[in-house]
């Protein structure tokens, strides 16, 4: 078979958007391209709270992927999604209720639709990235059997609804990217799955991160906890901050008192304090000098299908501390042995006073990390499996 025509269809993509399926969508695209003829089918929104269409429609590349966009019809109306939300999820209700609470999440765009009902036949198959938007329930009809999913799925209200068995049954195949994924969605649904593999995303060993140089930029001195993603509440960040003041008032002034910096968009209003840093959104090479000047990286998310700011703290011999109540992020740590993590704010306190004071237990987490990463993580083996999963040729 000649190189493969593969549109991945996506709700939002490109190096400003921050989100764990968008930035797996994008690093996979960058790495297959020199063995598919891949094209990027998605929208012009940004911003998933609002769908704008921010950028502008049509053809462009981006890092070497050609990208097609297409506008969205309508920006996301908040409040009659939360109503709606509340209905199917805490209510009896119709099949036709959960259909129009997928209208409202958007986002749905007609031009991208009317192409893939035009010009579908074209490609040789398609890659659907995130179970939960409208731009993977609404292709479903035009791409057939010929696609693959990669769900990026959790234990979360959403997944329940009855709507998301055609989205699991339809598939060629899925890509899971843990195992707790994939045990989840295999005891989630009544019907056996496509056939499916657990592959996950691989991440760069970086040469050159450099924590001094992090510090010296954004004049940050003191030892600090990381966060780096979106600050949403949705990821805990409320939960973080409430958990960093009481770390703050335990510990008060002492000389090893860990300092929080985050980086990422922002949906909440950071706290002004002197020991809370926001630094914006970084660039790849000032998160990787941000995460090796970092005292540990912390994910208070309740909520991860697979979570790539982890192994990106590892790839750079940084721990992590993470949300108990999260069974992926502990299963990484527990297969890693990089991380530590918590459930309520008193075993919060204590592993970020432990981290800070604890120089032997930092190295041995973070060298146990960056071994995980070098031995299951590595890009080349990651493309492999990838190439070897999906295929169109049968």
């Amino acid at each position: 078979m000649n190189r493969p025509h593969i549109g991945f269809i996506i709700q939002r993509y490109g190096p400003e958007v921050v989100g764990g399926a968008e930035s797996l969508c994008r690093a996979i695209a960058q790495r297959l391209t020199s063995h598919w003829t891949i094209e990027i089918l998605t929208t012009c929104a940004v911003d998933h709270m609002t769908w704008s269409n921010e950028m502008p429609p049509g053809t462009s590349e981006i890092e070497g992927v050609m990208v097609r966009r297409f506008v969205v019809d309508r920006p996301r109306n908040v409040q009659a999604f939360n109503r709606q939300n509340e209905r199917v999820l805490q209510e009896f209700h119709t099949f036709e209720d959960e259909r129009e609470w997928m209208n409202l999440q958007g986002p749905h765009s007609g031009a991208l639709q009317t192409y893939l009902a035009e010009h579908g036949r074209e490609y040789d198959g398609f890659v659907l990235f995130n179970y939960l938007y409208a731009t993977t329930y609404e292709s479903l009809k035009w791409v057939g059997e010929r696609f693959y999913l990669v769900p990026f799925a959790h234990d979360e209200p959403p997944i329940y609804l009855r709507l998301f068995d055609e989205v699991f049954r339809s598939p060629r195949g899925i890509v899971f990217c843990t195992q707790e994924e994939c045990d989840f969605i295999c005891g989630r649904f009544s019907f056996p799955l496509p056939p499916h593999e657990v592959i996950g995303m691989g991440v760069d060993l970086p040469a050159d991160a450099d924590g001094e140089r992090f510090r010296a930029k954004f004049n940050i001195r003191e030892p600090f906890l990381l966060y780096a993603g979106r600050i949403d509440e949705s990821k805990g960040c409320d939960e973080l901050f409430r958990d960093f003041a009481a770390y703050r008032e335990r510990v008060g002034s002492a000389d090893l008192a860990l300092a929080l910096v985050l980086c990422g968009s922002s949906q909440l209003t950071v706290p002004r304090r002197e020991s809370i840093h926001y630094v914006g959104f970084l660039s790849e090479q000032d998160k990787a000098d941000a995460m090796a000047a970092a005292r540990c990286l912390v994910l208070p998310s309740h909520f991860e299908s697979f979570s790539i700011v982890l192994l990106e703290a590892w790839a750079t011999g940084t721990p992590v501390l993470v949300n108990g109540y999260c069974e992926v992020s502990v299963g990484q740590c527990r297969r890693s042995g990089g991380g530590i993590w918590y459930r309520n704010s008193d075993e919060f306190c204590a592993a970020a006073d432990w981290l800070a004071r604890n120089d032997n237990l930092r190295a041995t987490l973070g060298r146990k990390g960056r071994e995980f990463v070098r031995r299951f993580y590595h890009w080349p083996r990651i493309v492999e499996r990838y190439r070897s999963f999906i295929r169109f040729d049968q």
